[in-house]
């Protein structure tokens, strides 16, 4: 599943998980989003990422009454296609 999100360079990956729980109704608790390979943290900002238009963050779903360690059942994936950041991480100041 690919789906389109805007974001803006400022966004913490918390705000993006908001994003994402209104577009496809996922609980910001039980989305792992994955940038370059890596986990990404809440509380850092797409611009921390360098996310540029265009890339692909990967959503990893926890399931249901699981924490980030607890991985008894297998996670399911999904990818997060053409995030359209509207503002340059890389030329930010």
């Amino acid at each position: 599943m690919l789906n389109k999100i805007d974001i803006e360079a400022t966004d913490k990956v918390e705000q993006i998980k908001e994003h994402v729980e209104e577009k496809e109704g996922i609980p910001p608790q039980q989305q792992r989003l994955i940038y370059s390979g890596k986990q990404m943290n809440d509380e850092k900002t797409a611009a921390n990422y360098r996310i540029l238009g265009g890339l692909v963050l990967h959503l990893v779903l926890a399931p249901r009454g699981e924490g980030i360690n607890g991985l008894r059942n297998p996670l399911k994936r999904q990818s997060l296609s053409d995030w359209n950041g509207k503002s340059n991480p890389a030329s930010s100041e």
